[in-house]
């Protein structure tokens, strides 16, 4: 596995190819906004950071999470990564958090169970979801039912799609 400081992995996220959409909801899931995001290339060189969160990464595949990392990194967040939604769900009980970058389809506990309980962790209440899927047609009516849900990007990721949705985030809260 790469690290995630390897330009390789870098490169691999700006290399995806195709249209870069976010689709964004509020907070109490009553409708889906689709924003388009600038094409392909560097996140970083796009977009500068205005405040440094704490992000929770949770995907049960390894090269997704040095994906993310690497390029929530690149443009100032601090990053933390967790391989499954159990584990998710036990530093959510025990840190706050800025924003969380949630895999839906992970095995035993998912994303979209995950995504519901956060609202039920004292510290992560109000914590806002980036939910990541590889079927946003079928994950945008699930998630539109579940509170919390700040933005939907589609896998695989595009860099910019991921830092715009980051920084589109209705509301924050600080860790």
């Amino acid at each position: 596995m790469a690290s995630p400081h390897d330009p390789r992995t870098v490169e691999a996220a700006r290399a995806r190819a195709g249209r870069t959409e976010i689709s964004a909801a509020p907070a109490d899931g009553a409708s889906v906004q689709t924003l388009d995001a600038p094409g392909r290339g560097n996140a970083s060189g796009l977009i500068c950071v205005a405040s440094t969160l704490d992000i929770l990464v949770v995907d049960d595949n390894d090269r997704h999470l040095d994906i993310l990392s690497t390029i929530l990194r690149g443009v100032g967040h601090d990053v933390e990564t967790c391989g499954s939604g159990s584990d998710a769900l036990h530093r959510l009980a025990n840190r706050r958090y800025g924003a969380v970058v949630l895999d839906m389809v992970m095995p035993e506990v998912n994303g979209f169970v995950v995504a519901s309980e956060i609202r039920e962790c004292a510290l992560n209440r109000t914590t806002p979801v980036i939910a990541c899927t590889a079927n946003v047609m079928i994950a945008r009516e699930r998630l539109a039912r579940v509170p919390g849900i700040a933005a939907m990007i589609e896998k695989p990721i595009e860099a910019a799609a991921l830092v715009m949705a980051v920084e589109r985030l209705p509301f924050r809260v600080r860790a």
